[in-house]
């Protein structure tokens, strides 16, 4: 009898990128549709970094690219994928958005938790929002996750780049793991214009599921006065 994992068939393959530091990061206020202004000076030289790095050949060749359409996210994509050979038309997808919080877009983090109570936020209820106007935890989730499976049924076979947020990712990869909604043990924090690859997989025995083969690769920041795990 033939392997079945031989039988397996790559619906696509995503290239999930954090955005560089940001402006409203600097700043500490939420960043949403209505505050958000793009990259600081150090997060431009982070996507020129991971740029540089896709356009030297040493990463699986991209064919589609997708971004949030925050600031922050849509010049990081324009960024790394100007460099080299990597100009690609980039589509821009609203659902692929950072978790939104609603009337609390603009207002610094600390007034955030002032005004709001954010106290076991984990453990509350999953399909609820806690500020008025913003996603709950499972439609945030269910947000991302379709997003991709129809970005992935759309590109077929294809590596799809993706700017996007924090976030997202760490959605993406509660999806990839099957992880409740109301999981709150695990913490996902990956850094500033990372990696994450991610593959939507089918199979005739299998069916269809998700398989993660990186995350958080961000070898590119690595040794460089650019690299955020030396400011943490």
């Amino acid at each position: 009898m033939a392997n079945a994992r031989s039988e397996d068939l790559i619906v696509a393959r995503f290239l999930l990128v954090r955005h560089g530091e940001s402006k409203v990061m600097v700043d500490g206020v939420v960043g949403g549709p209505k505050t958000c202004s793009g990259l600081s000076d150090r997060g431009r030289a982070q996507a020129e970094r991971l740029g540089s790095r896709l356009a030297s050949g040493s990463e699986t060749s991209i064919e589609i690219a997708y971004t949030s359409p925050l600031p922050r996210a849509v010049e990081t994509t324009e960024i790394v994928l100007s460099s080299g050979s990597l100009n690609l038309e980039i589509n821009v997808h609203p659902d692929l958005e950072e978790f939104r919080l609603g009337e609390a877009d603009g207002l610094t983090w600390e007034e955030v938790r002032t005004k709001y109570d954010l106290g076991n936020f984990e453990q509350r209820d999953p399909f609820t929002p806690i500020i008025p106007g913003a996603d709950s935890r499972a439609g945030f989730r269910h947000r991302v996750a379709e997003a991709l499976s129809h970005i992935a049924d759309r590109h077929r076979g294809a590596t799809i780049f993706v700017g996007c947020h924090g976030g997202v990712i760490s959605a993406a990869m509660a999806t990839a793991f099957g992880l409740g909604i109301n999981q709150w043990h695990t913490e996902l924090a990956p850094v500033v214009t990372s990696i994450t690859e991610l593959e939507i997989l089918s199979s005739p025995v299998r069916g269809r599921r998700w398989m993660c083969r990186r995350y958080n690769d961000s070898a590119h920041l690595h040794g460089t006065e650019i690299d955020p795990r030396d400011h943490l």
